[in-house]
């Protein structure tokens, strides 16, 4: 029996580089209003890295004519080493956003746990990652 030696992903924590939140309407319930949520990581590669890459992760929270909640974070990553295209692909598009997953939630709980009644704590629920990021180009953040 062949056993490989797993390749290690170090994961070096988030940054929230961004919160926009927008209320229309305070103390309302907002328990019977479905949540509109939309997560949409890319993947960022710096320039002459091959272990190196980051995770960049937009969430939207939205109930119409209610709040708006945006949250953009950075979840920075580090493969061991070099590895073939295919485990890298499944490091970063479903191993890194479910690691760094669980951090962006707890801080979109807390920070809507602070918010008193505009909306009281928002909990996500987990979500499950699949599908291949795209990459994000330097020329977006020009247009930002």
């Amino acid at each position: 029996m062949n056993i490989n030696e797993q390749v290690r992903l170090k994961f070096y924590g988030i940054d929230i580089a961004n919160v926009e939140f927008n209320s229309q309407q305070s103390f309302l319930s907002i328990e019977d209003k479905a949540i509109q949520i939309d997560i949409v990581p890319k993947v960022f590669y710096p320039e002459g890295e091959n272990k190196h890459f980051s995770i960049l992760m937009n969430v939207l929270l939205k109930v119409e004519d209610y709040f708006e909640l945006k949250v953009f974070a950075i979840g920075a990553f580090e493969l061991e080493r070099e590895v073939n295209t295919e485990i890298k692909k499944g490091f970063i598009n479903v191993n890194a956003p479910a690691i760094m997953f669980p951090y962006v939630r707890s801080f979109i709980s807390t920070f809507t746990a602070s918010l008193g009644n505009a909306t009281g704590t928002i909990i996500i629920p987990p979500q499950a990652f699949s599908g291949e990021l795209e990459t994000f180009d330097n020329s977006e953040s020009q247009q930002n």
